[in-house]
């Protein structure tokens, strides 16, 4: 049996030694040896940390202390030297055995890790240089997104004046034709018509560019006066039509006023927009609470929405022949609301209205 316990000893894969209480080699296994570069007898009688690189081995010295006051293993990463003095990386395990309490020797078993070490090395490395290619990335894309916003800003800005002079010029000829003949006033309807929604779309995206760089905080925001201003603003449309708006009392909640407006007035423009042919148009403002959010939505008795679209809602669903927009305004008001942690999404039937909501967080967490 003991020869067979030898044998295993002799022949195991891994390096093998075994110390005594003072560190020397008592016995090694051809593993050991063969990693230490040396015949078995000249290893024996050797302290083991004359083979470690002189960084290594007060550090040993420290781990046989250990080892021998607690009793327990211990595993450290050092380094061994070649025969020609070079180092390589391994991975101590030293057990110290203690039967009656007294220490008889210690157990080593070394694993060379210089692969490992190096593998791990080269995977820092390349994570590094993953990473500072990640923040070159990341700092070209804002600089990308900085120029691009101020392309848009810059070419909206340049836009309005001629625009305004389109409309201007057609407007006054179509006031000096007067009584003119069918064939000359639906072209230019038709073109005041599309300077119109050049228009719209350009403050539809104009307000997207604002939200994108609107420096949001949380403050209290009453929906009421929120809603109030909104009306107010909107009195040039109504006062052209039939339209009845109603509310619930709305709550005072935590957000950004400017925010809240953008949302409440996209949702109030789109009812408006959609109740084009009702006459009269209704648009009432619902609330409900929940224990952590507030739903709010904004019902009309316009065209409606077949349910099957609801994912493609927050983009236009109707064709803009009938119906001027572009779905820019809802897209923003999506974004807005996620900035805070709120969701929006959208009910309806056909030709029997629709209700967009807005579900708002009692307690908003500001998202970038």
């Amino acid at each position: 049996m003991q020869q067979q316990g030898r044998l295993l000893f002799s022949e195991a894969p891994a390096p093998y030694l075994l110390l005594n209480a003072q560190g020397l080699i008592q016995d090694i296994n051809f593993a050991g040896a063969s990693l230490l570069g040396r015949n078995r007898e000249v290893l024996l009688g050797k302290h083991f940390g004359q083979f470690l690189a002189s960084t290594s081995q007060r550090s040993f010295d420290h781990l046989l202390s250990q080892a021998s006051q607690q009793g327990l293993s211990y595993r450290s990463e050092m380094q061994l030297l070649h025969l020609d003095g070079t180092e390589f990386e391994v991975l101590l395990d030293l057990n110290a055995e203690k039967p009656a309490g007294e220490l008889q020797r210690f157990r080593l078993i070394v694993t060379d890790i210089t692969a490992y070490k190096a593998a791990y090395t080269h995977l820092l490395n390349d994570t590094e240089s993953h990473q500072r290619q990640l923040q070159a990335q990341s700092s070209r894309i804002r600089e990308l997104n900085q120029e691009l916003e101020h392309v848009v800003t810059v070419f909206i800005q340049q836009l309005h004046l001629p625009l305004t002079r389109a409309m201007n010029f057609l407007g006054r000829t179509r006031r000096a034709l007067g009584n003119a003949s069918d064939e000359v006033k639906p072209p230019l309807l038709n073109t005041e018509q599309a300077v119109q929604q050049v228009i719209a779309l350009m403050a539809s995206i104009e307000r997207y560019m604002r939200v994108r760089s609107m420096r949001i905080r949380l403050r209290t925001v009453n929906l009421n006066s929120v809603l109030s201003e909104i009306r107010k603003n909107a009195q040039p449309l109504l006062a052209e039509r039939q339209i009845q708006i109603t509310s619930d009392v709305l709550p005072t909640v935590q957000g950004d006023p400017q925010a809240l407006y953008l949302i409440l007035d996209e949702y109030v423009a789109n009812a408006l927009k959609f109740t084009k042919e009702k006459n009269p148009a209704r648009i009432h403002i619902l609330v409900r609470e929940g224990e952590s959010e507030y739903h709010i939505g904004v019902e009309d008795n316009g065209t409606g929405f077949h349910m099957r679209q609801r994912n493609q809602l927050f983009g236009r669903l109707h064709s803009s022949k009938a119906y001027e927009g572009t779905g820019v305004g809802l897209v923003t008001v999506r974004r807005s609301a996620q900035r805070f942690g709120g969701r929006v999404w959208a009910e309806g039937k056909v030709n029997q209205g629709a209700t967009f909501w807005l579900a708002w967080p009692k307690s908003p967490v500001l998202r970038e």
